[in-house]
């Protein structure tokens, strides 16, 4: 089973894949971001996630 570090990533890259724009990849990580407040590793994950747009 996935960890939700892997599961993260993977969402992101389909929607990529999807050639989503940058405001769907924006709006993408601002709800993970929302979602996982208070986790230091998740959103060291947004934010690495967040520099590849």
């Amino acid at each position: 089973m996935p960890t939700p570090n892997e599961s993260l990533r993977a969402a992101f890259q389909n929607c990529i894949n999807r050639r989503c724009t940058n405001e769907q990849l924006n709006s993408f990580l601002d709800r993970a971001r929302s979602q996982w407040t208070g986790n230091a590793e998740m959103l060291q994950v947004i934010d690495e996630l967040q520099k590849q747009i």
